[in-house]
């Protein structure tokens, strides 16, 4: 028997932009789960985090981790939730992923949040050590903002040992001033089913940041 998990995955810039615009945008999609890149990480960055899953009707899962924040529905049962750090680039910033197993309906996974840095050496760096720490039995979901489009290495090395699940619909995610480049992506284990994925480009996401939020359907097996 197959459950969906509903996941949307997006960089919301900080909260600087529409916050009420956001909040509309993620209850539209409903989600089970939302990966979130560039939120609060300072200046009472946990308080703000839960007041925007409470508006969101979700609860905070795991944040702190370079602006990495993950949340969920009631519906996501969280066995196990952690930072994994990466390795630091000299006169970059300090970068980490947000790695999560929990399980819905009964069914089990593993989420991981990710924002990869802006030099593609690091980027390429930073994806074995990703991927090390989403080794396991269980299906697995990587989201995030890549800082690169599927051309690149990072992302190629990304899709060799997951599934792009956007691979097949070519909708830029960045900018909504400008959309030209699809830089953040949903990757899943080979495999596991994926339906209804998209870029949403409605007029609250132009309002709410820079960046066009991804939507996807993962298919896990009990």
């Amino acid at each position: 028997m197959t459950t969906w998990l509903r996941l949307l995955d997006w960089n919301i810039r900080g909260l600087r932009n529409d916050a009420d615009a956001l909040v509309r945008t993620v209850r539209g999609v409903d989600p089970h789960v939302v990966v979130l890149q560039e939120a609060p990480r300072v200046l009472r960055w946990r308080a703000r985090a839960a007041s925007l899953a409470r508006r969101c009707g979700l609860v905070v899962v795991q944040g702190g981790a370079s602006g990495n924040l993950v949340l969920s529905s009631l519906a996501v049962s969280v066995r196990d939730a952690a930072v994994v750090r990466l390795p630091l680039t000299r006169f970059q910033h300090p970068r980490a992923a947000v790695v999560v197993r929990a399980s819905l309906a009964g069914a089990p996974f593993t989420v991981a949040g990710v924002h990869l840095g802006l030099t593609e050496p690091e980027r390429v760096g930073h994806v074995p050590v990703l991927l090390r720490a989403l080794a396991g039995e269980e299906p697995v979901v990587l989201a995030g903002d890549v800082n690169e489009t599927g051309d690149g290495p990072a992302w190629r090395a990304l899709a060799s040992q997951l599934t792009d699940a956007g691979a097949n619909d070519p909708t830029p995610t960045y900018s909504t001033r400008s959309p030209r480049r699809r830089i953040d992506g949903i990757f899943v284990s080979p495999g596991a089913p994926v339906r209804n994925y998209r870029v949403l480009t409605t007029p609250d996401v132009a309002l709410a940041s820079d960046h066009r939020p991804v939507v996807a359907e993962i298919g896990l097996r009990r």
